[in-house]
């Protein structure tokens, strides 16, 4: 019978299974503490004593391959320690950190939140293929409520009461049983001398002193909750927003019967927030982890990197893909996806670029450069996050910021479009290829250079349904995709998404945007307002059809704030966000009315995040079918949604297939877009 061996070397034990291909549990070896970071040469020897433990009961040729979770691991020795196992057993080896193996054991979809608390405290989350992290300091740096924590916590503050009333607390007077010990001194004596492991394996005392009633022991371990669920509130706000999210909990104070776990789920008992589940053996991944390595080499996968900086400059979203295949044979996997701020120097420099104030050759060609280095810099990240080089990147596709879309051609002046962001740069900081450049080839086409997203859309939504996919991010625009694969996609954009209403909060708060749509929803219509809005020429303007700034930014923002000063700040800024759903809904109805079945309205980007925006949407096609819905609602992220569409467009380039749709830009063909930047 095949097995697989998984492996938890933690602070304080080392325990590795073996297990059937269905989960089931075999066998069970423990050693010493594996925490690499506090011992290397005797964490190896603990990993290594309980995997030979175990394969002292199996056929040593059905072994199928090992996963290692490490306490204490340093990204950068995954791999050296990943050969290292590998050259001892000779089967496949993953190396990862104690809490990656857990989650990854526990949340097979990929989505929530693990809290690990024993020698050390962790919190790892992903929602959406966005992931975050909070803890693994180690006990100098952080740690708190971990189980050394509740100690060294318990004899601080009972030194006060000792220094304070001359008295000994209970609690002291159980661990100076343990030591030996006599008096204070001898408690001191105890901590300097001991590492950390030593001295956290005093926490059940505290624990069980508390459980019996003790008065000082519970105060302890009432503040380690509600450090613990302040980190869980911090972590969670790191992640896309969502309702709820599954919560798991994992490591020796928060073992099941352990009285720490009761307190803390007291103290959730009534927040909506979190959904807690139980917890799964973090050894029990290696059988999912070693069985996706098989099949990934026997079905191979490219990696890559997409970047978006929209109009909205709310910073670059990137994503790490894999992805394999060709157009409608496109598969891609999402790794993780992040959005990085700019530096504010350079933010300050993109603002005023996009503003349309006068700027110098010497100012457009210097953003460039710094740029170059932020798209690098967010590539290099991204892959630090997830143990991976830059330079095992098959390629990284870069859209760059654009500074000028000029769709409208005449015989006076042709179409143009400008994107900067210096591929070379991103090519020689990160070692990787780099696609970018992707809408002057569909503007020599003599098409609009936007939108591409459609390209992906068509390859990535097709469900046998007539959708419409909807992104708003600092212009929102929307590819119809009908049924029938027979028949053509067409998509346009349709006005503003979040670009005037983001002006305008910048301009009265002086925050970035309106957070949820809370502003918003204080407001009432400002009926002039909106019909001016609604009278503008892009909303009745023909399709094919693509805009921008030069339209919907900040100067035209102003004028028009400055225009009704009179009305309330609130009322204006409703008014806006009620303008980019009334010219959204407004083409989605031309589009019934033309014959056109709609089913469903998928929307994503930015926009996702504004609930007043969303509301009014549903609200003004009530009198429709349309199904109103979320890339949340569908598994995927609203957020992720362009950097990914550019990896697609960056695989077609690469396999010189196109990415353009011509029934969307107007352009007169189908062609190959982007520039190839290589790394040497």
């Amino acid at each position: 019978m095949n097995y697989f061996i998984g492996v938890d070397a933690g602070g304080t034990k080392t325990t590795a299974i073996s297990y059937d291909s269905n989960e089931n549990k075999l066998n069970e070896a423990k050693s010493g503490a594996g925490n690499v970071s506090v011992n290397w040469s005797s964490a190896l020897n603990s990993i290594e004593l309980s995997i030979n433990n175990v394969i002292e009961n199996h056929p040593k040729d059905n072994l199928k391959g090992i996963a290692v979770g490490i306490a204490g691991l340093i990204p950068d020795r995954k791999k050296e320690l990943a050969a290292h196992f590998k050259s001892l057993y000779d089967v496949p080896v993953i190396v990862d950190t104690d809490y990656q193996l857990a989650f990854k054991s526990t949340f097979k979809s990929d989505n929530g939140i693990l809290l690990v608390v024993g020698t050390g405290v962790v919190l790892y989350g992903r929602s959406n293929v966005q992931s975050a992290k909070i803890g693994g300091w180690g006990h100098l740096l952080g740690d708190e409520g971990s189980g050394y924590d509740i100690v060294i916590r318990t004899i601080k503050e009972a030194i006060k009461v000792y220094e304070e009333e001359n008295y000994q607390v209970d609690i002291i007077k159980d661990i100076l049983a343990e030591i030996n010990g006599s008096d204070m001194d001898d408690i001191k004596q105890f901590i300097y001398s001991n590492e950390k492991s030593k001295i956290a394996q005093f926490a059940p005392l505290v624990i069980q002193k508390a459980k019996d009633g003790d008065d000082f022991s519970t105060s302890i371990l009432l503040k380690v909750v509600s450090i613990l669920y302040n980190k869980l509130l911090l972590l969670k706000e790191k992640l896309p927003s969502t309702q709820s999210i599954d919560l798991s909990v994992m490591g020796g104070i928060l073992s099941r019967e352990s009285y720490v776990l009761e307190l803390f789920l007291d103290r959730l008992k009534n927040d909506e927030r979190f959904n807690f589940t139980d917890p799964k053996e973090p050894n029990a991944a290696a059988v999912r982890l070693i069985s996706e390595v098989t099949s990934n080499e026997e079905h191979p996968y490219k990696l890559a990197v997409g970047l978006m900086s929209g109009t909205s400059l709310d910073g670059i979203d990137t994503v790490l893909c894999k992805v394999s295949g060709v157009n409608e044979e496109t598969e891609i996997e999402v790794v993780d996806f992040q959005t990085y701020a700019y530096r504010d120097a350079v933010l300050k420099k993109v603002e005023k670029i996009v503003s349309g104030e006068h700027v110098l050759l010497s100012e457009v060609s210097e953003l460039n450069v710094d740029l170059g280095y932020e798209y690098a810099g967010a590539v290099n990240k991204i892959c630090l996050q997830n143990d991976i080089s830059p330079r095992k990147l098959e390629f990284v596709a870069s859209h760059g910021q654009t500074i000028f879309h000029e769709a409208e051609g005449s015989s006076e002046k042709r179409r143009s479009t400008l994107q900067i962001g210096e591929p070379s740069i991103i090519a020689y900081e990160t070692g990787a290829q780099v696609v970018s450049n992707f809408r002057s080839k569909d503007m020599a086409a003599h098409g609009e250079g936007a939108p591409l997203v459609p390209k992906s859309e068509s390859i990535l939504y097709r469900d046998g349904h007539n959708n419409i996919l909807l992104n708003i991010g600092g212009i929102s625009n929307l590819t119809y995709l009908p049924q029938n694969s027979e028949e053509a996609i067409f998509g346009f954009d349709t006005g503003p998404g979040n670009m005037m209403i983001n002006e305008a909060v910048r301009h009265y708060y002086s925050i970035d945007y309106d957070n949820n749509g809370e502003i918003a929803s204080r407001g009432n219509l400002i009926n002039p307002l909106i019909n001016e809005l609604m009278s503008h020429w892009f909303i009745e303007k023909a399709t094919p059809k693509s805009t921008g700034r030069d339209e919907f930014g900040r100067e035209y923002t102003l004028s028009l704030i400055e225009k009704y000063v009179d009305y309330k700040q609130e009322d204006v800024v409703y008014t806006l966000t009620y303008f980019t759903a009334k010219s959204i809904v407004k083409h989605i109805i031309d589009i019934i009315d033309k014959g056109s079945r709609v089913d469903n309205l998928i929307i994503g980007g930015g926009g996702t995040h504004n609930a007043t925006l969303l509301k009014t949407i549903t609200e003004l096609l009530s009198d429709t079918t349309v199904a109103v819905k979320t890339q949340e609602d569908l598994g995927l992220s609203s957020d992720a949604k362009e950097a990914i569409a550019f990896v697609i467009l960056g695989n077609q380039t690469l396999n010189h297939e196109p990415g353009n749709v011509p029934s969307v830009t107007g352009a007169e063909k189908e062609v190959v877009l982007g520039s190839i930047t290589y790394p040497n």
